[in-house]
């Protein structure tokens, strides 16, 4: 099993902090995701989405740790967490919240 380190954690919250710009800005690659993001941004402020990403730090931590090396072979932050955000996260309730059983990116999926 794979420390996870304060590093990691902080790379964590960049990583899907920018995953979230991604899709607000249409490059996120998931049909119909920039309207539900930016509803979730108008509703709840740009700050308080912020924080509601990064409260998903350890989750995505959590499941990383699930993943052999022999099963994903791509890029961390640029691939699986993007990836982990699109099956995870749902996005049309009131506000943004972590599907309750989640998808680990080549695990799972």
């Amino acid at each position: 099993m794979k420390e996870v380190t304060d590093t990691m954690r902080l790379e964590a919250a960049a990583a899907l902090w920018e995953a979230v710009f991604e899709l607000l800005n249409n490059r996120g690659g998931v049909k119909g995701k920039r309207a539900q993001v930016q509803a979730a941004r108008e509703r709840l402020g740009t700050s308080h989405l912020r924080l509601t990403v990064i409260g998903w730090v350890d989750a995505a931590c959590q499941d990383w740790n699930e993943v052999r090396e022999d099963q994903w072979d791509r890029c961390w932050d640029w691939d699986w967490i993007p990836e982990w955000l699109s099956h995870n996260v749902v996005w049309s309730d009131h506000n943004p919240t972590l599907m309750p059983k989640r998808i680990i990116p080549g695990k799972d999926a």
